[in-house]
């Protein structure tokens, strides 16, 4: 959600901005970011602990770097982290699809990842859903094609966020999130 945690704190502001009596917090884990064999090992104190409502999750892109973009791996990885939220948590789990062009590299594995995440959802069809965020960056993307030259990129060449990216990113969140607010 940002290299240093920048689209889940401005989702976080716009939110308190749009609805200042929303009675609502946030932890946002940055600018530390954290690895999911790290989440797997303090599952306990840092999520179990907290007896958070809600848990919104955008977890892989890191692991698939590392891993050289074996994203099979990351998958397994990630899968045992949800299996043990979803039956150790009693809050709803929310998962972020990684768009292809934040490891461009590495696209067929991202994909591959998305798809296990999209999956995610059937272990807990109540309490678990996935926020398609790869599927609003495209969408994004195609409409910036329509402008041409003058249509500004969502990542750099390394695939890092741009600021653009990061806001697009922090109005999804905040868009997703009120909407489950809301629905209650």
């Amino acid at each position: 959600m940002g290299e240093q945690g920048e689209a889940a704190n401005h989702a976080a502001e716009i939110i308190l901005c749009r609805e200042a009596n929303l009675p609502i917090q946030f932890y946002i884990n940055a600018p530390a970011p954290q690895s999911i064999p790290l989440f797997l090992a303090r599952l306990a104190s840092d999520i179990i602990g907290k007896k958070a409502g809600r848990l919104v999750m955008g977890l892989g892109l890191r692991e698939l770097r590392r891993a050289g973009g074996n994203g099979e791996a990351v998958a397994k990885t990630y899968g045992a982290l949800v299996e043990r939220l979803v039956n150790k948590t009693q809050g709803s789990l929310h998962f972020l699809t990684i768009p292809e062009d934040m490891f461009p590299e590495a696209r067929f594995e991202v994909a591959y990842l998305n798809d296990v995440v999209r999956g995610f959802a059937s272990l807990s069809p109540q309490r678990v859903s996935v926020w398609d965020f790869a599927r609003h960056a495209a969408e994004f993307r195609e409409k910036q094609a329509e402008r041409g030259k003058f249509a500004r990129s969502l990542y750099n060449e390394d695939g890092s966020s741009t600021s653009l990216g990061n806001m697009l990113m922090a109005l999804f969140l905040q868009e997703c999130i009120l909407k489950e607010v809301k629905r209650g």
